[in-house]
C-alpha cells in the first residue's frame, strides 16, 4: 500500500518541521512548506493527497492558498488547523471546500484520523500497537 502524501503549509517552520516528522514516522509521506510559493512548488512536484494548511489569524493567506491548490487539483483534500484568533476563517474554509477543520493545540491523533477519514482509508489508529 502506497504512503498517503501530506503537504504541511505553515509559516512557523519549527512546528512544520514537528509535524512533518511525526507523520512520517506514522507512515505518511509527509512535506513541510513555509510559504505560499513553497507550498505551490511541492504540490506541483510532489501531488500530495492532502494539503493541511495552518491558519494563524482572521488574515491569513491560508484560504487564498487553499484555493490555488484546489484548483490546481480539485483532488487534493484540505484539512484546514486553525488558532483561536482564525476560528472564523476556519468556517468559512469548511464552507469553500475544505475536508476538516481542527482547532489547534493539535492533538496528532486527530489529525491522524482526519487524513485517514479524508483519503478513505480504512487503517483506525485505535488498533496501533506502538504510538510514536
Amino acid at each position: 500500500m502506497q504512503a498517503i502524501k501530506v503537504l504541511i503549509v505553515d509559516k512557523e517552520m519549527e512546528f512544520t518541521s514537528i509535524l512533518t516528522d511525526r507523520l512520517c514516522s506514522w507512515g505518511f509521506a509527509a512535506t513541510a512548506a513555509n510559504s505560499v510559493e513553497e507550498a505551490l512548488a511541492a504540490q506541483a512536484s510532489l501531488a500530495p493527497d492532502v494539503a493541511v494548511i495552518v491558519l494563524r489569524d482572521r488574515d491569513d493567506r491560508g484560504l487564498d492558498l487553499m484555493h490555488l491548490i484546489k484548483a490546481s487539483d480539485p483532488a487534493v483534500q484540505v484539512i484546514l488547523l486553525f488558532c483561536k484568533g482564525a476560528a472564523l476563517a476556519g468556517m468559512r474554509g469548511m464552507e469553500r471546500g475544505a475536508a476538516d477543520c481542527i482547532p489547534l493545540p493539535l492533538e496528532l491523533r486527530v489529525l491522524i484520523e482526519s487524513i485517514r477519514k479524508v483519503t478513505g482509508s480504512n487503517h483506525s489508529i485505535e488498533n496501533e500497537e506502538s504510538a510514536p
